[in-house]
């Protein structure tokens, strides 16, 4: 009997009772009519008969599946919805007041059942409300293609981005050339943002009887008209195509483009290296005659300084002019000879 008592969360002492709840957990009690909620973590000594224990309370995030409903879009398209709803009790007093069965009707304690039953029951009706509500605002048949239209935009963004790399050699910043992630989720039926409207919805409600709806989220929208389906399949399929046509054909052209631009870098550089070849050359060929003036310069400095060197030079010189015999001097003194050849020379 000591062991049953030591494992029970309640035990009962005569007109007294001692309740440990359990963190996570809140207990409702009722002290001569009046609701006392107790906190968890820690034991308490409810210390008159008219103190009375009545339920526990969980504090924990609840995770429901919503029931499959027929809901109708904007655009008239009706469809099958699964989905899940997260949820909480934040104001325990409020909640076993407003929504939460406390009481049993037989008066005996133990007819009142530790689950939220009711409370449950009264969350996910008004998630099913608010999420039919806000299907009704979506039109369907605008946002199926989501996928091929995600895809067109990071294409675009990709191009756009490749374009700014390599056309003037600086890159676009990341900011402006990416845009921001949700923009690729059109369809508002998968889009965390969009979907909140319909938790606000539900929350207008909930928040009185002290829960907070914490997300709805829409698992599977199908259409009910199989016919509808495939020709929204055929659609998204052409636009997807369609799509992979217009990559292609950006690619072929980005890559024309490239090749263009590699030939036209390549004549560029072979110019420049011929033109800085002529001008090497050009400098070698002034250098080389430099070198040549400096060294007959050299050469005259040095017949300067010899009178023999200087006459013999002369005599080579006169012989270079007399070669071949042809030419006959006639004068009236010996001497006038040399000074003819001298200035011929000269």
């Amino acid at each position: 009997m000591l062991f049953y008592l030591s494992l029970s969360p309640l035990v009962q002492l005569g007109p007294y009772t001692i309740l440990t709840v359990d963190e996570g957990y809140a207990a409702v009690t009722q002290n001569n009519g009046k609701q006392m909620v107790l906190p968890g973590g820690q034991s308490h000594l409810l210390n008159h008969k008219n103190w009375k224990f009545e339920k526990f309370m969980t504090l924990k995030i609840q995770t429901d599946d919503l029931e499959k409903i027929r809901a109708t879009s904007a655009d008239n398209i009706e469809m099958m919805v699964t989905s899940t709803v997260n949820w909480r009790i934040f104001d325990v007093d409020v909640a076993a007041t407003m929504a939460a069965e406390t009481m049993a009707v037989s008066g005996r304690v133990g007819d009142v059942s530790a689950d939220i039953t009711k409370l449950r029951k009264d969350v996910l009706k008004q998630a099913i409300a608010s999420l039919a509500g806000f299907i009704g605002g979506v039109n369907y048949s605008n946002t199926f293609h989501m996928s091929a239209a995600s895809q067109a935009k990071k294409n675009q963004m990709l191009t756009a981005k490749a374009e700014a790399a390599t056309g003037d050699g600086a890159e676009m910043p990341v900011a402006a050339a990416m845009p921001e992630e949700n923009e690729f989720m059109d369809n508002p039926l998968y889009n965390p943002d969009k979907m909140g409207s319909s938790v606000e919805h539900a929350n207008r409600v909930t928040r009185t009887y002290g829960v907070e709806v914490m997300s709805i989220n829409i698992i599977s929208a199908t259409p009910v008209d199989k016919d509808l389906t495939r020709a929204l399949a055929s659609g998204a399929v052409a636009s997807a195509e369609a799509l992979q046509m217009e990559t292609s054909a950006r690619g072929q052209a980005r890559a024309i483009a490239i090749e263009a631009e590699a030939q036209a870098a390549r004549a560029k550089i072979e110019a420049q290296g011929q033109a800085e070849a002529a001008i090497i050359q050009a400098r070698g060929e002034a250098e080389a005659e430099r070198l040549a003036a400096e060294g007959s310069k050299a050469a005259a400095d040095m017949l300067a300084q010899s009178n023999v060197a200087v006459e013999l030079a002369k005599m080579d010189r006169s012989a270079a002019m007399l070669k071949g015999g042809e030419k006959y001097f006639f004068a009236q003194e010996p001497a006038m000879l040399s000074n003819v050849i001298l200035k011929g020379a000269v």
